[in-house]
């Protein structure tokens, strides 16, 4: 049986001997965490929704727990196992070992999201990026419900790095010690699809992994990267957006993505605020604010107040972490509606 006809991959397992009420509770759970709609809850069983990824239903059956997962596209597929193998691993991890999904017998040796790229080119932008061009054989699964994706960087001593496997219960076996691989998530900037072309922006910082490797790289160097995931582009024409400059890629990117009508409001935060001439534009009836870190320094209390002022916005933030946090908290005590906003922390101070 399909969950929904919107998604009709799916695959399915058996977990023998759990509870399908405590499970259920978890799950729901995890929708209340992740502002995810639930679509069932009963005893007969609790579907939830994932953006446009798919959904998990989770059912009773003789044995215990029957787990069904449908998603749009194969590489949404992989990517709801995979989170639900990893839920499952830090419940349950003997039982996480024990999950065997009905399509293992077709799946690759590495994970489907995982592409091996060419270092195109690199340019700055304004005054602290730089833009990475790089290209792949296959970035199809690039679409605007998923536009981040996570670099993979061995140690800058590794000479034979070590890539990420498919285990028996279709979770990725990440390398560990010394061949472990940095992860961070970065954005589509720019996509075209039919030539496997793609560009990224790298926010300059001293002492950053990233930026270490960014400026010892050359046109020609292989960049293996994991994706797509994370969030999309906010389906709304009414937007109010609050980033550093971690996140002006996806501002940028969103601001592109809106109609000539949309409206809101953009807070922008630099440490020389707009003098970093990142270059971001919107619709006419967006209005854009730079601030420099000094003048942001009560951000929570700004994004509070323009949510209270303008609740039919899409609110939008991604920030370091103690900027995040107070805001993620507050909106979870008015338990908002599913998809109604993104509250995301890019990074975190020592």
């Amino acid at each position: 049986m399909t969950i929904n006809p919107s998604f009709p991959i799916e695959a399915t397992a058996v977990l023998k001997g759990l509870s399908y009420a405590a499970m259920r509770q978890v799950m729901l759970q995890q929708a209340r965490e992740h502002e995810l709609q639930v679509v069932e809850n009963s005893e007969c069983a609790v579907s939830i929704e994932v953006s446009a990824y798919g959904q998990y239903r989770l059912e009773p059956s003789e044995a215990g727990i029957r787990i069904q997962i449908s998603a749009a596209r194969p590489d949404r597929l992989f990517m709801l196992k995979d989170s639900f193998g990893d839920t499952l691993s830090l419940l349950l991890p003997d039982r996480a070992k024990e999950l065997r999904w009905s399509d293992s017998a077709t799946q690759p040796s590495r994970p489907p999201n995982l592409h091996f790229t060419t270092v195109q080119s690199i340019t700055p932008v304004g005054t602290a990026f730089l833009r990475v061009r790089i290209k792949a054989d296959d970035l199809s699964s690039f679409q605007d419900d998923a536009i981040h994706f996570r670099l993979l960087l061995p140690a800058a001593d590794c000479t034979d790095p070590e890539w990420p496997s498919l285990s028996e219960n279709g979770s990725t076996l990440w390398p560990k010690g010394e061949k472990a691989l940095h992860r961070p998530a970065y954005t589509t900037r720019w996509i075209d699809r039919n030539a496997g072309l793609m560009d990224f922006d790298i926010f300059l910082h001293d002492g950053g992994r990233v930026t270490n490797w960014v400026r010892r790289a050359r046109a020609g160097d292989q960049l293996v990267i994991a994706g797509p995931g994370g969030g999309g582009i906010p389906d709304s024409s009414k937007v109010c957006i609050f980033a550093d400059e971690t996140a002006f890629p996806a501002v940028a990117r969103i601001l592109e993505a809106l109609p000539v009508d949309g409206s809101g409001q953009v807070t922008l935060v630099a440490a020389g605020g707009e003098a970093c001439g990142y270059p971001i534009t919107g619709p006419s009836g967006v209005t854009i604010t730079w601030l420099t870190r000094e003048e942001a320094s009560d951000l929570s209390n700004r994004v509070l107040e323009a949510h209270a002022a303008h609740p039919d916005h899409f609110l939008w933030l991604a920030s370091e972490k103690s900027d995040v946090t107070p805001v993620r908290e507050a909106l979870k005590a008015n338990k908002p509606t599913p998809g109604t906003s993104y509250i995301a922390a890019y990074w975190s101070k020592p």
